[in-house]
């Protein structure tokens, strides 16, 4: 079995065994009978991240590497735009706990492990390129205020885009870009 474990053959698998496992989560943990509660923010968050990546076309802080199934960045970007983001919302949303502010900074946490975690395997393969300055410390900083925004947006959806509004101006800020460098 020559090329079997391949860097491309692991980033696949990777991607692969990730979106089954998605697919199984969304379907055991997912509020499936009451979606409807959550698509406003699974379209907050699909919208938040495509204007990220619209607005950092020019002056990117990562990119997700292809492999063999998806063929270029944009294809691995559409994927985590409009089935993992949306899909880890509904689950994240569904199971957030109702009371509580202990068990809820305990969820935010875990969540911010979880994605931290992942990345850092995707990393480590190969799968995430880092520029700019940009590091998985800044992922894992940035995901400490995405989960609370989220779960901001499902609550009272103005303050989350204000909220998200100043991360955006930070990011933007402290890494650099101008605004020659906007697509």
């Amino acid at each position: 079995m020559p090329g079997l474990f391949r860097a491309e053959t692991v980033l696949l698998l990777f991607r692969v065994a990730l979106l089954a496992g998605l697919f199984i989560a969304v379907w055991r943990w997912g509020d499936w009978r009451r979606w409807q509660r959550y698509y406003p923010t699974m379209l907050f968050v699909m919208a938040v991240n495509l204007a990220a990546a619209f607005i950092t076309y020019h002056h990117p802080l990562w990119d997700f590497n292809p492999d063999t199934l998806a063929l270029s960045e944009t294809t691995v970007e559409l994927l985590n735009t409009f089935v993992s983001l949306p899909a880890n919302t509904l689950i994240y949303l569904s199971n957030y706990p109702a009371a509580g502010p202990v068990r809820q900074i305990r969820y935010i946490l875990a969540w911010v492990l979880l994605f931290g975690a992942l990345e850092a395997a995707d990393t480590l393969i190969g799968g995430i390129t880092y520029f700019n300055g940009w590091s998985l410390g800044h992922s894992i900083l940035f995901d400490c205020a995405m989960f609370p925004i989220i779960r901001l947006h499902h609550l009272r959806p103005p303050l989350a885009w204000l909220a998200s509004l100043a991360v955006a101006v930070y990011i933007l800020s402290a890494f650099g870009f101008s605004g020659a460098e906007m697509k």
